[in-house]
């Protein structure tokens, strides 16, 4: 485990008051809007911080994929019906995928370990440490 990194194990005082794995857990209820809040109101609890970083990268990012993907199926309609059910198909298998991922990572978070995603959980890492 390097500088920046959370412990595997939530645990530990927090600033709110509310237990870490609770407040870990609650860092992805809501994507990356909960995210957001717990990184500025958790000042104290690295593994909480952590969460809340990897929750604002990881579905923040993936709702900006969304909203393209979107955003492009409609335009494809004045290419053809087939291009945008095509691209509607892509979005709602990106868009399942999210969902799949957020409820992996309320399931594991909710039983008190850490799972860094690929990608996300570098830049989680960093951004929490700030």
């Amino acid at each position: 485990m390097g500088h920046g990194e959370p412990p595997d194990l939530i645990t530990g005082p927090t600033s709110t008051g509310v237990d870490a794995r609770l407040s870990a857990v609650l860092c992805y209820t809501a994507w990356w809007l909960s995210g957001l809040i717990f990184l500025i109101v958790e000042q104290q609890n690295e593994s909480v911080r952590f969460h809340a970083a990897q929750s604002l990268v990881l579905f923040g990012g993936l709702s900006v994929v969304i909203a393209l993907l979107s955003a492009t199926s409609v335009a494809m309609l004045m290419v053809s019906a087939d291009a945008f059910q095509a691209m509607r198909a892509v979005t709602y298998l990106v868009w399942l995928g999210a969902v799949a991922l957020w409820l992996v990572l309320l399931y594991r978070t909710f039983n008190g370990h850490t799972w860094r995603v690929p990608l996300a959980g570098h830049l989680a890492a960093r951004l929490a440490a700030r």
